[in-house]
């Protein structure tokens, strides 16, 4: 019995000498028994995963972690698969637990009604199509915060101020119901109204998008120019405050002539009004006459065998010659 102890304490020496690992020992349930290939699989957390964790595929254990490596801000999950399993390359990855205290183990996922290319020794599942174990832990302690936290107090103090903001007349609440339903009613009655609106204000969008480095100058240079503009006015209102005492100089200078500028316009009045009402006849009297002499005067005498009384020229000329004389005697205006 002796010689045992001692034989069972070299052994137990010699493995914890050569770094001995519990779940190296090949238990059922902690290998792939048979053909089998590894993949691996990134994940962004593998808190609380233990070694030799179970691999399930729709339910069905497929097969076992072996190992665990820190790549960067990653963690690598090297897992065996049975040699049947083929699981599309869009297979996703999840850490999971079969219930709250349970252990966690990881869920492979593939896409319904996938097809290949399938999972193949070697691949990797990338970290975009895996998910990290929901932290019960981190569930408890946000649960813990709200419920200490001061939060369902926060809840129960505004739920209390909306109904403050409520009147407590039922007939004014019925009233504002009331209101309500019309406004939606309006609403729904005039949707081609709003849609409207809302193309313009698409358009109107749309067209600042279009223009954005002119709307980025704008508010670029538009405050310097406004306060440039200010300045401006600032400047007029000093220059008409300025000119101010010359514009009395030129009242005063004015005010003396004022009495005979009314009596200049005092005797051209009548004139202005006697030439704007004098007989609009006498141009009408002078073509008369003028016809009078031209076509039957001046024709008749210089006709035969009547006596001539003018050589050469035409009747049209002779009878301006003769409204020349007769105007030059005074006999005609």
């Amino acid at each position: 019995m002796r010689r045992l102890r001692i034989i069972l304490l070299g052994l137990a020496l010699v493995l914890a000498g050569c770094g001995f690992d519990p779940t190296d020992i090949p238990i059922r349930g902690t290998y792939v028994d048979g053909a089998k290939y590894s993949i691996r699989i990134e994940f962004a957390s593998v808190l609380n995963l233990p070694a030799k964790a179970k691999v399930v595929a729709d339910g069905i254990d497929v097969g076992v972690l072996t190992d665990v490596a820190l790549h960067g801000d990653l963690a690598i999950a090297t897992v065996d698969l049975k040699a049947g399993v083929r699981l599309p390359k869009s297979t996703t990855a999840e850490l999971r637990q079969s219930t709250i205290l349970g252990d966690i183990f990881v869920a492979l996922q593939p896409p319904r009604g996938s097809a290949g290319p399938y999972l193949a020794g070697g691949d990797t599942i990338p970290v975009d199509q895996t998910l990290p174990a929901t932290n019960v832990e981190a569930l408890v302690r946000g649960l813990s915060t709200v419920v200490t936290g001061g939060t369902i107090t926060d809840v129960a103090e505004l739920v209390n101020k909306v109904n403050a903001a409520f009147p407590e007349d039922p007939a004014e609440i019925e009233r504002i119901t009331r209101a309500g339903r019309l406004a939606l009613d309006d609403l729904a009655a005039n949707t081609a109204d709003l849609d409207r609106i809302l193309a313009a204000a698409a358009e109107v969008s749309i067209v600042l998008e279009s223009r954005k480095n002119d709307v980025d100058r704008v508010l670029t240079d538009g405050p310097a120019r406004l306060a440039g503009l200010g300045e401006l006015v600032f400047s007029v209102v000093a220059l008409i405050l300025t000119i101010k005492p010359f514009s009395v100089r030129v009242g005063e200078l004015l005010f003396p002539v004022e009495e005979d500028v009314r009596g200049i316009i005092s005797v051209i009045t009548p004139s202005l009004l006697t030439i704007a009402e004098s007989d609009t006849s006498v141009p009408a009297n002078l073509d008369a006459l003028h016809k009078l002499l031209r076509d039957k005067l001046v024709p008749f005498f210089s006709a035969p065998p009547n006596v001539r009384v003018v050589d050469g020229g035409t009747p049209e000329t002779r009878a301006d010659e003769l409204v020349t004389v007769l105007r030059s005697i005074g006999l005609v205006p």
